[in-house]
């Protein structure tokens, strides 16, 4: 009975009376999340998402919303929210039912929140603790399942992004401990959102992260009891945002991952020049306005710089060919696309730079991530990128034909391309954006734009490395690979994304690339009439395409 209690609006409003009074930190963390939250609806429209879009002809149907865990989120939950409401949708949200997300979900009119906790906390320590006692090793973790939800995978990824490392020492307490720690959790959620499942019964689910603990757990039941689960992400620019329809055959697909169907369609399409140059513009445009990938600040405040100015910053030569290796952020979103050649991100990172320091015959760039920056000030980590860690750890200094680029560079990547012979990548978008400028792209993973005809890919670990002791050999894209990249990206800019109209979505300059919205649409004819939202609303109501696809007429 209280624990139906506490999904009430009711109760939740006393509750936050209550701790207004009692806890003085409460009251000045509400008074800075009230504040915003008037700001959102005075200022920028949020007013808006109050519009009703139910009618009386016909059951509902009920769609499971799975929380982000970041507070600015919550603003464009709701507005997804709306789009599952008008496509005929009651909306559930579960996850983070604190006063500060609640606000947004009643104003897009949510009425019910649930926390996984609300369906049991006992987990089920003995079969955990017999597990541990077996689990020696990264391949171990990683096969380890619970009633069919993958609780290993999503433990380790966890682990890695909350110790922000890289790799795992399995036989050290403190990682141990958070092993256990996670397991236990990981173990709990599914049972409570087995029962989370069987009691809202939703017709679909909708996520954005699906491969940590807490929302891990309900994607695998969901997909494995056959109900309809749709993913959303933020483009790769403002005002875009991508939509994905999940099953057992793409679990682990990458959002832009175009499906088979999908790159059929694409592919189909009659080519011409003109669509090659529209995608480098769009590119250039994205990079030259600081506006690639924003949501997580990769270019701000970078400068593309000429080719010439660029090789002195990196003292390269011009009679050598130059490599550069573009490393992903060894802790974030690991295990959750496809399959790696290697076990983790370290260990890619580690062979390939080694393989690179016994290739003097290439000039090397190690790249890494400029998201290191906004990332580090979201999750309040001070420390060094473990990338440097696991660099100094298995190699000291560098030869000097290896040139280490700091995610603090002033540097654009965009200058990076317009000097790089080769590209190295597990599955980055700079693999698609280096195949742009006709640049050999050499894999080390699935999941992505791999095997589409215009990537260096491998089977086996041999078969990478052997490509990169031999970079040198390979020759620039054909046209007709040079046609496949740009089909593939073509698909990503213009064909994949949503262009949104009903709001204006961008992310602030304010270290954390906080997202901005603002709502445009007022009314319910404004919001019914608004092109984006009646696009959504027609792909979510269709139930079937895999991805939201337009072609060019």
């Amino acid at each position: 009975m209280l624990t139906a209690l506490r999904r009430t609006k009711t109760y939740q409003r006393l509750n936050h009376w209550r701790l207004l009074v009692a806890d003085s930190e409460y009251r000045s963390r509400d008074r800075e999340a009230r504040a915003r939250f008037q700001q959102f609806c005075y200022e920028h429209g949020g007013l808006g998402l109050r519009q009703d879009f139910r009618s009386g002809n016909g059951k509902r149907k009920t769609a499971l919303v799975v929380r982000n865990i970041s507070l600015p989120y919550a603003r464009i939950e709701a507005l997804v929210m709306k789009a599952l409401q008008m496509a005929g949708f009651d909306t559930v949200v579960v996850g983070k039912r604190q006063y500060d997300f609640l606000r947004y979900d009643w104003l897009a009119g949510n009425k019910t929140g649930f926390n996984l906790s609300d369906f049991g906390t006992e987990g089920d320590p003995v079969w955990v603790e017999q597990q541990l006692a077996r689990l020696e090793g990264l391949d171990a973790w990683m096969a380890l399942e619970y009633q069919g939800v993958h609780v290993g995978r999503f433990v380790i990824a966890s682990a890695l992004r909350g110790l922000r490392v890289g790799q795992l020492d399995f036989a050290a307490p403190r990682v141990r401990a958070k092993l256990r720690a996670t397991l236990l959790s990981s173990v709990r959620d599914t049972l409570a959102a087995g029962r989370l499942l069987a009691a809202v019964k939703p017709d679909c689910t909708l996520f954005l992260d699906r491969g940590y603990t807490g929302q891990g757990e309900i994607y695998d039941l969901a997909i494995r009891a056959g109900i309809e689960t749709l993913i959303w992400n933020l483009g790769y620019r403002s005002n875009r945002m991508v939509f994905k329809r999940c099953h057992a055959g793409n679990r682990r697909d990458h959002p832009l991952t175009p499906s088979p169907e999908s790159w059929q369609r694409i592919c189909s399409i009659p080519w011409k020049p003109e669509y090659g140059r529209q995608v480098r513009e769009e590119l250039f445009r994205c990079y030259e306005a600081q506006d690639w990938f924003s949501n997580v600040g990769t270019q701000f405040d970078k400068k593309i710089l000429s080719q010439e100015t660029t090789r002195q910053r990196l003292g390269l030569s011009s009679d050598r060919k130059v490599a550069v290796i573009f490393p992903h952020i060894l802790w974030d979103g690991s295990f959750f696309f496809g399959e790696d050649l290697f076990e983790d991100y370290t260990q890619w990172l580690v062979e390939t730079i080694r393989a690179a320091a016994a290739n003097p015959r290439l000039q090397w760039v190690v790249k890494l991530h400029p998201a290191h920056l906004v990332k580090a000030r979201q999750g309040g980590d001070r420390g060094k990128p473990s990338e440097l860690d696991a660099i100094e750890g298995a190699f000291g200094t560098l030869p000097a034909h290896v040139t280490l680029v700091y995610p603090d560079t002033e540097l654009s990547t965009y200058s990076l391309f317009e000097i790089a012979d080769y590209a190295v990548t597990v599955r980055g978008t700079v693999g698609f954006e280096s195949a742009l400028f006709g640049i050999p792209v050499v894999t080390a993973g699935t999941g992505r734009y791999d095997r589409r005809g215009f990537t260096l890919d491998s089977s086996t670990i041999q078969e990478y490395l052997q490509k990169l002791a031999t970079l040198e050999s390979f020759p620039r894209l054909s046209p007709a690979q040079l046609e496949l990249a740009e089909r593939y990206a073509y698909g990503v800019f213009f064909c994949r994304p949503l262009t949104l109209s009903s709001v204006s979505l961008d992310y602030a300059r304010d270290g954390v690339a906080t997202p901005q919205l603002t709502v445009h649409c007022q009314t319910r004819e404004q919001w019914l009439a608004a092109p984006d939202l009646r696009a959504l609303v027609a792909w979510i109501a269709d139930g079937k395409a895999e991805d939201m696809l337009v072609l060019p007429s």
